[in-house]
């Protein structure tokens, strides 16, 4: 062969055994070729990325991106159209059908000895220099040097890895691979979906630079520098309570950095869950309409029962006054006068019934005090029961349930509560009890969201009928009765009021009822927690009154700053996650005094995890309590908030005493 000739060719030789490798290097520069050395298929594509050679010379089996990728890679490219690739293989013999079929070289050859690689390697340079001449179809037919046999071992191991690829190719979960500095070396089809890259534009590409990811760009990439490239080991997660967003996909990740045989590498999972996201949404969307038709229901049966209600009662008032100015001076005295009270009795329960509807605003409570809820549950009882005949049992707990009150409304709800138990029962018997309990976890008893914390209870017992499953949900409704509309007992505000009084004092209403096995009605109110009390002899110390709160609706900071504000606090008022930091960092350097408790939204309007916001805040100030709050129950950091690192929980809307009992339940632990 004309040396001359071979003077310009470029050449990459790929091999990850260096012995192997070096031989291969050595007789193609003896032959008059340039060559470049890689000892994997990503250090090629490193190399690649500077030079286009003439003929890529590789192995298959490698480690960091097979021969077989590369060559996929390189055949994807224009700008590698004209390279001519030579497979020097020892599994020639063994996997001769399938590198035929799938492997798209343009000539492959079954590794010898190195005299027989000398002349293969001579072979493969005059097959490049005469390409155009010969049919590809004859330059693909392997070259296997005379004598050489299949290996049974080999053949074992290859059909080994080609199941696992099987098995890698068909999850559904997309599995990416990267070295320690975070270059994608492996992937399967489903991540290449998901992402809707090809294997050829994620392979070789660090990770951080194979998509835009958005609001998770400076996570993933503050993970490739400290736990995958550092050693720091830790996996990061993208949960589906704050998604990555994928064009039309919604996709939940982990980042795992694992060592195996001293050898760090990273496996990237993505998970598809957007039938899931999309069908939770239109649950959502469905919940929220029903939500509103029941309240539409409720608001038109309301207004239905009140405009009814005054009607009557305007038209005894107007009635009265009518033949009060028809009647002629001289009538009789006494009955101008029983007319009048007619009318004076009827504007009266006008006025109660519109102090009743006041209960439903926050405003409706005007004179609080500390009270002994077993001692004003007592008196309430003896006075109701002295001015309607029944049978009740009364069990009172001993232990500490002092609670600020408006005692006249907590009176009149638990007797609305002992008027519905009456008409329940009949002639039976009616038990009431109190006592204390704590909550550690947030409860939905009966459909009903309970904050964590510690409570004063009332149980209202009867012997009814009880209450349909069906039915039990509507007992809150205004108006609303399991009776005839024609009948007056039973209809009116009722329990809608006892639930308006207790959640105005902060409280919460249960009611848990069967059919056919009456009714408990609970009542719960949160245990006050005087400055002065004594605990184990010993004064409890006045504990630190600054509380950050992280609200990014203006309105609902500004409402929640002024409402902490009345209750005694000192409130930094921020939007979102990364101003709070900013505000806890001057407080740590300035040392002022340090926020003990955070109320965190986490409503996602941020589009922030809470997770990773109530991590942020704790590592700035690792003793901070940090709340929960949001309007939708449901949400799983809502019922298991301790699991997710918040101390409570607080559900919107809030109300003044509710906010004080969730700030006192994580700040006096």
């Amino acid at each position: 062969m004309n040396q001359n000739n071979l003077m310009k060719i470029n050449v990459l030789a790929v091999d990850n055994n260096p012995v192997l490798l070096k031989a291969i290097s050595t007789i193609l520069s003896q032959e008059g070729c340039e060559v470049s050395e890689a000892g994997t298929g990503l250090e090629a594509l490193e190399i690649l990325d500077q030079i286009v050679p003439d003929i890529l010379f590789t192995d298959l089996i490698m480690p960091r991106v097979s021969g077989e990728q590369l060559c996929r890679i390189v055949r994807s490219s224009e700008k590698y159209n004209d390279v001519f690739i030579v497979v020097l293989s020892a599994t020639v013999l063994e996997d001769r059908n399938r590198i035929m079929e799938e492997v798209n070289c343009d000539l492959c050859i079954a590794k010898g000895t190195i005299k027989e690689i000398r002349n293969q390697i001579k072979g493969a340079l005059q097959a490049f220099h005469s390409r155009n001449d010969v049919n590809p179809s004859q330059l693909h037919i392997p070259v296997i040097p005379k004598g050489l046999k299949p290996s049974d071992v080999t053949g074992e191991l290859l059909l080994e890895k080609q199941h696992h690829i099987e098995i890698l190719s068909n999850l559904n979960e997309g599995i990416l691979e990267l070295t320690q500095q975070g270059k994608i070396i492996t992937v399967n089809q489903s991540v290449c979906d998901i992402l809707e890259c090809s294997e050829e534009q994620l392979t070789g590409t660090r990770l951080k630079d194979a998509r835009d990811w958005g609001s998770f760009q400076t996570a993933i990439n503050q993970w490739m520098l400290e736990e995958l490239g550092a050693g720091g080991m830790k996996t990061l997660h993208i949960f589906e309570d704050e998604p990555l967003h994928i064009n039309s996909r919604v996709v939940t990740a982990s980042f795992i950095a694992a060592n195996e045989n001293n050898s760090i590498f990273g496996l990237c999972i993505f998970r598809d869950i957007t039938r899931q996201y999309q069908a939770e949404q239109h649950n959502k969307e469905l919940d929220d309409a029903i939500k509103l038709a029941r309240k539409m229901d409720a608001m038109s049966c309301m207004a239905g029962g009140m405009a009814h209600d005054f009607n009557n009662l305007l038209t005894v008032i107007c009635g009265n006054l009518d033949i009060i100015s028809l009647q002629n001076k001289q009538e009789n005295a006494e009955s101008l006068e029983h007319l009048i009270h007619q009318a004076q009795k009827a504007a009266l329960i006008a006025v109660d019934l519109t102090r009743q509807i006041s209960c439903f605003s926050n405003f409706g409570i005007v004179n609080r005090n500390e009270e002994n809820l077993p001692s004003l549950v007592e008196k309430t009882i003896r006075q109701y029961f002295s001015d309607n005949k029944g049978e009740y049992e009364l069990e009172l707990s001993r232990g500490n349930c002092i609670v600020n009150v408006d005692a006249e409304e907590i009176s009149t709800a638990i007797g609305n509560v002992l008027q519905n138990a009456q008409e329940s029962s009949g002639n039976k018997t009616i038990s009431i009890s109190v006592s204390g309990i704590k909550f550690i976890e947030p409860e939905i008893i009966s459909g009903q969201y309970i904050p964590a914390g510690s409570y004063a209870q009332i149980d209202i017992k009867d012997n009814g009928k009880g209450i349909d499953k069906d039915e039990l949900f509507k007992v809150f409704d205004p108006y609303y009765s399991t009776k005839e509309r024609g009948v007056v007992k039973g209809m009116g505000l009722g329990l809608t009021i006892v639930y308006a009084t207790f959640r105005n004092h902060g409280g919460h209403v249960v009611v848990r009822s069967a059919d056919g096995c009456g009714t408990v009605v609970s009542l719960y109110l949160p245990v006050f927690i005087p400055k002065k009390l004594l605990k184990q002899g010993t004064p409890i110390k006045e504990k630190n009154n600054s509380i950050l709160l992280v609200e990014p609706d203006t309105q609902m900071r500004e409402i929640g700053s002024i409402m902490l504000t009345h209750l005694g606090f000192k409130v930094i008022g921020v939007a979102n996650s990364s101003e709070a930091i900013l505000e806890l960092q001057g407080i740590i350097n300035t040392a002022d005094e340090k926020p003990a408790v955070a109320i965190l939204d986490i409503s996602g309007i941020n589009k922030e995890s809470p997770t990773h916001c109530c991590r942020l805040i704790k590592q700035v100030i690792p003793e901070i309590q940090v709340i929960a709050m949001s309007g939708t129950i449901l949400d799983p950091v809502m019922e298991n908030c301790h699991q997710y690192g918040f101390a409570n929980s607080l559900p919107k809307p809030y109300t003044m005493d509710g906010l004080r009992h969730v700030v006192n339940s994580v700040r006096y632990k």
